[in-house]
């Protein structure tokens, strides 16, 4: 995916989504999220809020579409209401979790 097909998906996402409820807020991509992976992220939850508007079944369909491929891509979506951020970043898989609840417990 070219650069300019990426900035645009990502201006398309913020001039439909920051809007209203969401004015004000920013969009930050953590950097262990490659730019491709983010992109597609930001398409699936434009396209996602879009269906919202459909029918039930169509709208729940693809929300869990969504989901599924930002589960495998290990991408997570955030809000912060606080500091009015929406966050990508990469989620922890349960090997890291695992590895990190180990050293807690025993250093």
């Amino acid at each position: 995916m070219r650069k300019e097909e990426i900035d645009k998906i990502i201006e398309a996402w913020k001039s439909y989504l920051l809007q209203g409820q969401l004015e004000g807020y920013e969009l930050e991509i953590d950097k262990s999220v490659p730019m491709e992976f983010a992109a597609i992220a930001l398409h699936l939850d434009v396209q996602t809020v879009r269906a919202a508007g459909q029918v039930e079944e169509y709208y729940e369909g693809y929300r869990q579409a969504a989901v599924d491929v930002l589960n495998i891509m290990g991408v997570e979506i955030a809000q912060d209401d606080h500091s009015k951020v929406i966050s990508l970043f990469k989620k922890a898989s349960d090997d890291d979790k695992q590895e990190e609840l180990m050293k807690h417990i025993w250093g």
